[in-house]
């Protein structure tokens, strides 16, 4: 994928004219056109101008965006079959940058791959001999399997034959085809593999030539027989193969070919489900190293962590208050500059980190979405992610969208060492102290702080309004204040990191052009059929008329692409189109789930099944769906006031669902002060009137 630097004398053109980089002073650049007129911009609205195009010299990669990801229709286990290899070969990537004198990727070496160096030694004397020998000592003492020296140097190959090809990535010359079984013939068929407990998910995809009766039989065996913690031998799994043959009167097989078959399923699978504790040991995750060192650069180390803000945060809509939400932050170690935010009511989890990471990534327009004043300065892509060791930040997806989509490394502190850490725990103590504390609504750190405040009585921000705080505080006060883990000489966050893209250049960035592309890349990822009636996803239908040409068997399984914020629309990959449809919601209809999230749609269809509107595997009608959300909010709005886990639900909708609730609140408030009337004198009835008035009006503000 290409990325774009600017550096000092590096060429664009602007308003269809040749222009050069003459002097970097941030946040403005001095740029000159080749008639000679010069002039200074600012660096985000000269990167954001619609008529801005990255000359040769401002990329950094040789490979382009690709809108089709070949490596998205592997099973996880071939799949983590071609990381290994490129973790194989990355090391000697690295080594071939160092030297053509590229001095980012010493450190990058160094931070990856610095238990492969001798104390003392030049990475630059190193050969591709000595790496590949040292390598495997280490995959050795991992219990990983060695690999030999032309089989790592075909890799390398292969990698860089696929590097250089116009719309392809070098990763995906690392997907091969042998030890797959009979993949060349064609009579062969593929067996799919799946895990015993929940078969959606394919441990293995092997190729064999029986008859589909057989193979049946054979993958049932194997799933619930030989994937076992029992781990039965090969011979028990020949018997049992060749007894249901028997019943279904299907010629038994011989037990080298059962043999044969079970050698062909990936060793990780069999480990994983026949002998769990030494699977643990050799397949977990382990990182070579932690960026236990100085960040030499902006956006060279970046921390993310999550944690609750201390303090209640209240309805958007009724005004009630809710609960305390998470936020996620990343900040660049080199200058203590916000890097990425995200802030919700969802606990950490991959789409939170991804959510996080996509933030940091493109440009945050913070003038023009939340009004702040200056721009949201660092934005790009980092050298290095350093977390700590959450699932969250363990998972598969996220190590290869940052490793291999991003090309950045994701780094984890050692464990039970919260001081790795420090940096941005003390970014959290700082906005909670600075800013949190000193409002109405805040829980305080401790509990004995808190006295006489009671939060929940006392809450009146929003989320909204929540994030809209924090974008500003972190853009237009935190950066400009003095910090104490700062050189003396460049005492503020943002002169700290102008200072350094001053030496080192701005950091490599996505253009806007290429951002959709790239949303595609961050989002959720797996495999469906396309039938007859479309694609069903989560008890939901998707449909459009290009896909009337790839309707096919449930066998037959296309790439999905689809955001759990927004369960409107799904996008799948065309295979003769070779581009991503967009694919509506066709049962419920698309404008009654247009912005609702897959939380609320949950809600909805749990209320359907409930009163028995619904029978097992069917898809309610659209006046279904709208009966049973009306029913979904009237049951919120009923017990509001006194069941907090009711208001959480609430916050986790979409905001169409919230509004029909909230004017159902409103219905309900005049009634009851109608009804409450003559109980009142006409004082206190003047001011209950008010009363309801001003809420009116701030709920529509809101709103």
């Amino acid at each position: 994928m290409a990325f774009n630097q600017l550096r000092l004398y590096s060429d664009f053109s602007l308003y269809g004219k040749v222009h050069k980089v003459v002097s970097i002073n941030p946040p403005n650049v001095w740029i000159k056109r080749v008639d000679g007129e010069d002039r200074e911009m600012l660096f985000i609205d000269l990167v954001t101008h619609p008529t801005f195009i990255a000359g040769k010299s401002m990329k950094t990669r040789k490979k382009e965006v690709v809108v089709y990801d070949a490596l998205a229709k592997l099973s996880e286990t071939r799949r983590d079959e071609v990381s290994d290899r490129f973790e194989v070969i990355h090391p000697l990537i690295l080594l071939d940058e160092i030297k053509s004198g590229n001095l980012r990727s010493v450190q990058k070496f160094i931070d990856k791959y610095g238990t492969l160096l001798y104390e003392g030694e030049d990475i630059e004397k190193l050969t591709q001999d000595e790496i590949i020998s040292r390598n495997n000592k280490i995959r050795e003492i991992q219990k990983r399997k060695k690999r030999n020296r032309s089989t790592i140097l075909g890799w390398l190959k292969l990698y860089r034959d696929q590097e250089n090809e116009v719309m392809n990535s070098g990763v995906e010359g690392l997907i091969l085809s042998r030890g797959r079984g009979y993949t060349g013939r064609t009579d062969t068929k593929t067996m799919e593999i799946c895990d015993p407990n929940r078969p959606d998910i394919v441990l293995d995809v092997i190729s064999v030539r029986q008859d589909d009766a057989v193979i049946a039989i054979v993958k049932r065996i194997i799933e619930n027989e030989y994937l076992t913690k029992y781990r039965v031998s090969k011979a028990v799994v020949h018997r049992s193969i060749n007894d249901a043959c028997i019943i279904q009167q299907l010629p038994c097989l011989s037990y080298s070919t059962v043999s044969e078959i079970l050698n062909r399923v990936d060793e990780k699978a069999k480990e994983l489900y026949r002998n769990r504790k030494n699977a643990t040991a050799i397949y977990e995750d382990v990182a070579r190293g932690y960026a236990d060192r100085d960040a030499l650069h902006p956006l060279d180390i970046i921390q993310i962590d999550h944690t609750r803000l201390d303090m209640q945060v209240i309805d958007d809509i009724t005004g009630l208050t809710i609960d305390r939400p998470w936020i996620t932050i990343g900040i660049d170690v080199y200058s203590r500059l916000p890097w990425c935010l995200y802030v919700s009511f969802e606990p950490p989890s991959i789409n939170v980190v991804r959510k996080a990471i996509q933030h940091g990534v493109f440009f945050k327009h913070a003038k023009k979405r939340f009004g702040t004043e200056s721009e949201w300065a660092a934005f790009g892509i980092p050298n290095v992610i350093y977390v700590d060791n959450g699932m969250d930040f363990k998972s598969g997806e996220i190590k290869r969208l940052v490793n291999e989509t991003l090309k950045a490394e994701i780094m984890h502190r050692p464990v039970r060492t919260p001081r790795y850490g420090a940096i941005i725990e003390r970014l959290f103590r700082t906005i909670n102290d600075q800013l949190i504390h000193n409002i109405l609504g805040t829980t305080k750190s401790k509990f004995a702080d808190l006295g006489d405040i009671n939060p929940e009585e006392e809450a009146c921000l929003s989320l909204s309004q929540i994030r809209k705080i924090l974008m500003v505080y972190l853009t237009d006060m935190y950066p400009i204040k003095d910090h104490r883990g700062l050189p003396l000489h460049s005492k503020t966050p943002l002169n700290r990191y102008n200072d350094g893209c001053v030496e080192a250049g701005y950091p490599e960035w996505i253009e806007s052009s290429e951002e959709e592309r790239y949303r595609l890349e961050f989002m959720l990822t797996l495999k469906k059929p396309y039938t007859r009636e479309g694609v069903r996803l989560d008890n939901r239908i998707y449909k459009s008329d290009e896909c009337s040409d790839i309707i096919g068997k449930k066998t037959q399984k296309y790439i999905i692409k689809y955001d759990l914020d927004d369960i409107s629309k799904i996008y799948i990959y065309h295979p003769k189109k070779e581009r991503f449809i967009e694919l509506f919601c066709y049962s419920p209809a698309y404008e009654q789930v247009e912005g609702v999230n897959a939380y609320t749609f949950k809600q909805v269809r749990q209320k359907w099944i409930e009163e028995g509107e619904i029978k097992k595997k069917s898809i309610p009608g659209n006046d279904q769906y709208a009966r049973a959300s009306q029913r979904v909010q009237e049951e919120i709005l009923t017990g509001l006031h006194k069941k907090k886990r009711l208001r959480k639900a609430l916050a986790r909708m979409s905001e169409s669902s919230q509004q029909n609730i909230a004017e159902a609140f409103l219905t309900s408030q005049t009634q009851i002060l109608n009804e409450n009337k003559t109980k009142y004198s006409r004082e206190e009835e003047l001011f209950l009137a008010a009363a309801l008035a001003e809420e009116e009006e701030g709920w529509g503000s809101d709103a």
